[in-house]
This record gives structure tokens, sequence and C-alpha cells, in this order.
């Protein structure tokens, strides 16, 4: 999941970052809860969910911006 393109933006309160490969294991987690994905199609499995961070890798990539990881 790296990149070559490694930006942060840091404030007082807030670490907003590029995705890392430890974040896929938390996002799939959060992709399979039906209470968070309540208001979404429906809930994901961890290859659909992997998928979906991989197509926000790639938007980076091409584009330059794209959700960031919070912390």
């Amino acid at each position: 999941m790296s990149s070559s393109l490694s930006s942060t933006i840091e404030t007082a309160r807030l670490l907003l970052r590029r995705w890392r490969d430890d974040d896929l294991l938390p996002f799939a987690a959060l992709n399979a809860d039906p209470l968070v994905m309540e208001h979404f199609p429906g809930v994901m499995t961890r290859t659909e969910s992997d998928a979906l961070a991989d197509r926000i890798l790639r938007h980076f990539e091409q584009h330059g911006f794209g959700p960031w990881a919070v912390e």
C-alpha cells in the first residue's frame, strides 16, 4: 500500500496521512460492521474492503488527492 507520494497534514489534535498496509485490517473491520455500514449499500468482505483501499491508493497516485487516514 506504499506509494511515492508521502504527505501528511498535522494539527494540534489530528494527523492526516496517507494509508499504510496496517490500515487494511481495521478498515476491513469497519466495512464488515453492520452498524457502521447501516447507511451504505451493505457490509463488505475483506476482499471487497481491500479492493476499495486499493482504489483509494490508485486515486491518490493518479490525481494527488483522496481520502486520508486520520489519527
